[in-house]
């Protein structure tokens, strides 16, 4: 058993796991799968949970390049095209903004929760998000894609 599959056990949504198993399936032996593999196709029934970020300047900061259907309801807005600078007033948006740059640094995939949610208005749910690297030539992470799930305060049973 090696570690990928630890991080998938760890994992407590179906979908995030479903999506950490792509992720991982076409990374193949190489550091991270390019953007250009993350295909709707390769996501049929969880592309209204995935997201896509743009990596700017190294990970200095961080454009919001695509989100499903259930992160922009969950998020109350499309924010793409948005830097994460331009919206970081909010303890949900540092901790994104230190998942997407945990992320950059190690080059590895990184999960959170499920924890209450800390966006104003939403605290009523919990959430699991995972964040993972893409690269295009192998060494540089240029992007992040990641996956979401919420669900009502209480209710989310882990399979942990």
């Amino acid at each position: 058993m090696d570690a990928n599959d630890d991080f998938s056990r760890a994992l407590t949504s179906d979908k995030l796991r479903t999506v950490y198993e792509t992720w991982r399936d076409l990374r193949g032996r190489r550091l991270a799968p390019k953007r250009a593999e993350i295909t709707p196709a390769r996501l049929r029934g969880i592309l209204p949970s995935t997201f896509m970020i743009d990596v700017i300047d190294g990970g200095k900061d961080f454009r919001f390049r695509f989100a499903g259907e259930r992160i922009i309801q969950f998020m109350g807005r499309r924010y793409a095209g948005t830097l994460l600078s331009q919206v970081r007033d909010s303890i949900f948006f540092d901790n994104m903004a230190r998942m997407f740059e945990h992320c950059v640094t190690t080059k590895a995939p990184l999960a959170r929760g499920p924890v209450q949610a800390s966006l104003t208005g939403k605290e009523f749910l919990e959430i699991e998000a995972m964040v993972l690297p893409l690269s295009e030539d192998g060494v540089h992470i240029l992007a992040l894609f990641g996956a979401f799930e919420s669900w009502q305060v209480g209710t989310h049973t882990s399979n942990r």
